[in-house]
């Protein structure tokens, strides 16, 4: 070799190198914000091993073809040495030990001068980003490399990790990218059951805008793929009308796997019977002081039903006795059941031994008894949001969130909810706190942010130094968002306070709410208060532009409504576009209806899991994330 192209290797840095992982953090790459996220977070988890980074300059070689074999000889002892790094840092992965020796080496190894190593040290690098969890690093990494960057070998296990990552995070697009590009590079030839499988179960859960973006700039394969999910999604429930469109996707994609040899799933889903029932009975609260909250529900389900014409609905009042009920629903012959709204009206109905109606009650199932195949429950559930939430916080890598919420009882059980999923999956409790009054909000947030210490700590230099100091108080730096849970009143004067009392040399913190901060009384007068707040919310009620049809005939006819009716009123509505799919969700946990309260697919013990919208408030209204990621 030519000793003038590498630096010298003086003994120090040798033994660095070669003993072990280094001590001392620097920044990992910057992360990079998903589809599905407001803003990137600061990467929080430091890679191990930036002290060992090679010198970028060190050798003018470049590798031309990632396909160069694997064994191929060193040109020169410094590549050699990276050689033996690499599989040393590979012997490590495998045996599972010394997990931050291997971040060492392959978080140094990326940067080398030569191709073929880096192609080779690809797997391995994500790999031991994963294992140390340095996830805003993984996630910098998925967005910066193409499944060509990846030698051949390692292709498949890199898809693999890389989309159960992201699907893990729920980041269905980007977890599509990798298994697209996987599947376009195996073709026909090599195709792979496993990752067909998970390609399947990601696009089962895209919403028809996805499906409509990813379609628009698809190559042909990827395009035929999304083809099948529309087909899936339209014709699902009737197999005949299935079967022939199948058929005829198979004519206009004769590249792509015969049928026989696409996901299993996609041939269950073809024979699977929907519920199709003519006649259904509805048990709402149609008298007494809950009449408001069924009407809510009664008039979304006649809007949807206006969709279906060959059914029809029988609306029992849910106050009469079970023997009264059971006997009305005899009388009419029906079919299916969707409700009772209330707890204790589900209660008195479910424990009948005489219950025999397929049935989706209007609230969550409660008991620990194996449930009943034909009985689903479907409830707008506060936990989903708490839920949905620290997979949000996951996503933008948050390290120490503080949770903030009112002392009423749904707030509490949502904070409950967050700090039980919280800790199970990060082994530490959340920071937390409660408030009833505006005073103790005040004093809570100077306690926290630790600005009341701030203060007290310049008056003492004041007292000792005889004479007025200038100086501006700090507030903490390790707090990275704040998860409140208060009604929309609390919150307009909770984000003030944090804006006036957040030092004006730190970070802006992010502050992330629920539904329940959101209101349309104060959406349409003056909300300059909450800008750059995000929250979770049914789409139903997130401004879209253009206005759905539905939304906007339904202001037009409805527009003093509230936002409790306005929820039930969506739940009425999914409740009936649900029925006709449960069997295939049933059957394809992975499949999502994309309805009016949310993205809705059924979890454990036959409960409607929720997906909410998030959005966020910026330039003097609440949208979407992803049409107000720039909106400050």
């Amino acid at each position: 070799m030519k000793s003038s192209k590498f630096p010298l290797w003086s003994p120090f840095y040798c033994a660095l190198l070669l003993s072990g992982c280094g001590q001392t953090p620097a920044p990992a790459s910057a992360p990079v914000a998903s589809n599905t996220t407001v803003a990137p977070a600061p990467v929080k988890a430091q890679a191990e091993a930036e002290v060992f980074k090679l010198d970028p300059n060190a050798a003018d070689v470049s590798y031309q073809q990632v396909e160069t074999p694997v064994t191929a000889v060193a040109q020169d002892s410094f590549e050699q040495k990276q050689r033996d790094l690499l599989s040393e840092a590979k012997t490590l992965l495998t045996e599972k030990i010394n997990p931050q020796r291997s971040l060492a080496i392959t978080h140094s190894l990326r940067d080398s001068v030569y191709g073929q190593i880096r192609a080779q040290n690809m797997l391995p690098l994500l790999q031991s980003y994963l294992l140390n969890n340095q996830l805003a690093a993984a996630e910098a990494l998925l967005t910066e490399t193409q499944l060509t960057d990846v030698t051949p070998d390692d292709r498949k296990d890199f898809t693999l990790l890389a989309a159960d990552f992201f699907s893990k995070n729920r980041q269905l697009q980007p977890a599509l990218r990798w298994l697209l590009a996987q599947d376009e590079l195996a073709g026909n030839a090599a195709a792979d059951a496993q990752l067909q499988n998970l390609l399947w179960q990601n696009l089962l859960q895209l919403s028809p805008a996805e499906r409509k973006t990813l379609a628009s700039s698809a190559r042909p394969r990827a395009a035929a793929w999304l083809n099948l999910a529309e087909i899936a999604f339209s014709f699902a429930g009737d197999q005949d009308a299935m079967q022939q469109a199948l058929a005829d996707w198979q004519q206009r994609h004769p590249g792509m796997p015969v049928l026989e040899n696409l996901p299993e799933t996609i041939q269950k889903l073809a024979t699977t019977p929907a519920y199709q029932p003519a006649k259904i009975g509805v048990i709402l609260p149609l008298s007494g002081s809950f009449k408001a909250l069924g009407e809510a529900v009664q008039l979304g389900m006649v809007a949807a039903t206006a969709q279906t014409p060959k059914r029809s609905l029988h609306f029992i009042d849910s106050s009469q006795s079970s023997e009264a009920i059971v006997a009305a629903l005899e009388s009419q012959q029906i079919d299916f059941v969707v409700g009772p709204l209330l707890r204790e009206d589900v209660d008195k109905l479910q424990s009948l031994p005489n219950w025999r109606w397929p049935t989706l009650f209007l609230n969550s199932k409660q008991d620990n008894n194996q449930p009943n195949p034909d009985q689903f429950y479907f409830a707008l559930s506060a936990e989903d949001e708490a839920a949905q939430m620290v997979e949000l916080f996951r996503q933008q890598h948050y390290q120490h969130p503080v949770l903030i919420s009112a002392r009423s009882p749904i707030n509490q059980r949502m904070a409950q909810h967050f700090q039980q999923l919280w800790q199970t999956q990060n082994g530490e409790k959340v920071e937390s706190y409660s408030f009833n009054t505006q005073e103790e909000l005040r004093a809570l947030i100077n306690t926290f942010l630790e600005t009341a210490a701030s203060t007290e700590r310049v008056n003492e230099i004041t007292k000792y130094a005889g004479k007025t100091i200038n100086a501006e108080m700090h507030s903490r730096l390790d707090v990275d968002a704040i998860y409140l849970l208060a009604d929309a009143t609390q919150t307009r004067l909770f984000k003030p306070f944090i804006d006036v009392t957040v030092s004006p040399t730190a970070p802006a913190l992010p502050i992330y709410a629920s539904s329940r901060s959101h209101s349309l009384a104060i959406d349409r007068t003056d909300i300059r208060d909450l800008a750059g707040m995000t929250l979770t919310e049914m789409p139903w009620l997130v401004p879209q532009e253009p206005k759905l049809p539905l939304r906007a005939e339904y202001e037009q006819l409805f527009a003093e409504q509230d936002e409790t009716s306005q929820r039930l009123f969506a739940m009425g509505y999914d409740a009936m576009a649900l029925i006709s799919k449960l069997k295939q969700q049933q059957q394809f946990p992975a499949m999502l209806y994309h309805g009016l309260t949310g993205s809705l697919r059924l979890g454990k013990d036959q409960n409607i899991q929720r997906q909410l919208t998030v959005a966020r408030y910026g330039k003097g209204k609440l949208a979407a994330v992803s049409q107000s990621k720039n909106a400050n």
